[in-house]
């Protein structure tokens, strides 16, 4: 019996270990695109360049239901909560420039983001790459802008993100403000 010991604990130790359930956090996490967050029949959301509002009656329709997987996605950041550069809390957004500057995307393309740890932000609507649970699910925030505060639906949040600089995306959705106008990012 003492032969078999080395190879039993080994049994076990494997039998144990491949029982053992996997959490959400240690799970590849899912890139995501922007169109993920919409309806398929709902079109792309152009940035505007208009003063009339982007959100139409099928902004408030949610697609994205899979909450037990972690997500990627790439956006822009519009601090809500911060001090200095620091930022506790944003709004991740598929155009810079979407909510203050112009009208807002439809809550179904606005994501409310707390990171795990406070954002250094080096220039605001810096590009980021959030990791973390989506959980859809309609909800205001308040956003203070230089001219008032202003009230901001959104579709999707995100507790505990990871956050970092992004690299580079192939997201169609992702759109940067040029001075000549609207321009892929």
């Amino acid at each position: 019996m003492i032969k078999h010991r080395p190879f039993l604990l080994t049994f076990a130790a494997l039998a144990f270990g491949s029982a053992w359930p996997i959490s959400g956090a240690s799970a590849a996490a899912q890139p995501i695109f922007w169109s993920a967050l919409r309806p398929a029949d709902q079109a792309r959301t152009t940035m505007p360049l208009s003063g009339k509002a982007v959100s139409g009656p099928q902004g408030d329709t949610l697609a994205w239901h899979d909450e037990g997987r972690p997500v990627e996605l790439t956006g822009f950041v519009l601090p809500i909560d911060q001090d200095g550069d620091l930022v506790y809390e944003f709004m991740l957004v598929p155009w810079a420039g979407a909510c203050s500057h112009m009208p807002s995307p439809p809550p179904n393309q606005l994501v409310r983001v707390v990171p795990k740890e406070p954002l250094h932000l080096r220039r605001i609507y810096e590009t980021v790459t959030v990791t973390g649970a989506l959980r859809p699910g309609l909800d205001q925030a308040q956003f203070f802008m230089i001219d008032g505060v202003r009230i901001l639906a959104y579709g999707y949040s995100m507790s505990h993100a990871q956050v970092a600089k992004a690299t580079a995306t192939v997201d169609p959705d992702l759109l940067s403000l040029s001075p000549f106008g609207v321009l892929p990012r």
